[in-house]
């Protein structure tokens, strides 16, 4: 099993099928904050559904095309950050990720993606990074603004969020390999 240690209590470690059970608890425990902005956190998520949600993201991964990871801390699964699209031959991933209510606002996500920037540009030989989210969604904003990211635009009704779905404006943020190295060194 993968874990890329982030801190003596937090890591990212591969998605498992055999993480079911604990994953399914953690979004049904979030199903109606997650559901204001995330489709796939309906009323009918279970261990059943993850198991397949994880076999397709680990097919995606055995492509090359993601590298989701459950967000653990002290082991137990508190959510989920991960390169959620990988496009070598164009040289950028996308980073997506949510958090258990009881671990937000502790800086835990925004580690999590540091270490996903690290993973995208060092590893990957991506040239950029972008992170998307509703527009409407401000914690979720929050972590690209505090790392540097440039607000590169709003695509207006451009993905489905929220369960019931709703087509939203999305914003994406991107940070440039070598916007990322100048950070990095300071």
């Amino acid at each position: 099993m993968f874990v890329c240690p982030i801190d003596d209590h937090l890591a990212l470690r591969l998605f498992s099928v055999l993480d079911a059970d604990e994953a399914a608890d953690v979004v049904v425990r979030n199903r109606e904050r997650l559901a204001r902005w995330l489709p796939w956190a309906t009323p009918d998520v279970d261990a059943a559904s993850e198991r397949a949600f994880i076999s397709g993201s680990l097919a995606r991964w055995s492509r090359g095309e993601s590298c989701e990871s459950w967000l653990t801390y002290d082991g137990a699964i508190i959510g989920a950050a991960g390169l959620c699209v990988i496009r070598p031959d164009e040289q950028w991933a996308e980073i997506g990720y949510w958090v258990d209510a009881a671990y937000e606002g502790r800086g835990f996500v925004t580690r999590a993606v540091r270490v996903l920037e690290r993973i995208a540009f060092e590893d990957l030989r991506c040239g950029r990074v972008q992170i998307c989210c509703d527009a409407d969604n401000a914690r979720s904003a929050a972590v690209p603004k505090r790392l540097g990211y440039t607000l590169e635009g709003t695509l207006r009704r451009h993905r489905v969020s929220g369960s019931p779905p709703r087509v939203a404006d999305h914003r994406v943020y991107g940070l440039l390999r070598s916007e990322w190295q100048a950070r990095e060194a300071s």
